[in-house]
């Protein structure tokens, strides 16, 4: 049983592990204060809105950690190859080599994608757009950059819904270890 002297940023990790494995409509009170060690009154204690507190906190948690992972070094120095593998090798680490659920997935059915979905919506698009800036820079046209970036996203996302229904993620990972030859090849 977890030491209930948790940080909220450790509580969180745990709401979070606990939302990418059950989802939102699977994981219940009872299961939250499982994953974290607190009773459910400590739970409300740090989020007293509750469940969707929570998951909004998860939310922001993981969006910050992509904007410091991902986001700043697609936007940063180096050549758009390097740019796109430090975005790779984030996301490797993120979804621990493709075992781990993705949060836009998880939020973005049944209840939780009502309140949810134009949020992570909006994520996506900032993302999607940062590939495409990577993509230009490399001297390949606006419009087949931003068909490129949509396309790696959908196979992001894609590997790791074939994951989790196949249990190898060889694809994640191949997915992963492909993407920046993909998105910089010469345009035909």
């Amino acid at each position: 049983m977890p030491s209930p002297l948790l940080s909220k940023e450790e509580v969180i990790d745990r709401l979070a592990l606990a939302f990418r494995d059950l989802g939102y409509e699977g994981t219940s009170l009872t299961l939250l204060s499982e994953a974290t060690g607190l009773k459910k009154a400590s739970l409300y204690y740090y989020f007293p809105g509750g469940k969707e507190e929570m998951a909004s906190v998860v939310i922001e948690q993981v969006q910050a950690w992509f904007g410091e992972n991902v986001f700043k070094p697609l936007k940063g120095e180096g050549t758009p190859a390097s740019r796109l593998k430090k975005m790779t090798s984030a996301l490797h680490r993120f979804y621990d080599g493709g075992t781990r659920a993705c949060i836009l997935d998880v939020f973005a059915i049944g209840q939780a994608g009502v309140m949810f979905s134009p949020h992570l919506a909006a994520a996506l698009k900032a993302w999607e757009k940062l590939i495409a800036e990577v993509v230009v820079d490399a001297g390949i046209d606006k419009a087949t950059a931003r068909y490129r970036a949509e396309d790696a996203l959908v196979s992001i996302e894609g590997a790791l819904v074939y994951t989790r229904v196949t249990g190898s993620s060889k694809t994640f990972k191949r997915i992963l270890s492909n993407l920046p030859d993909r998105l910089l090849a010469p345009a035909a």
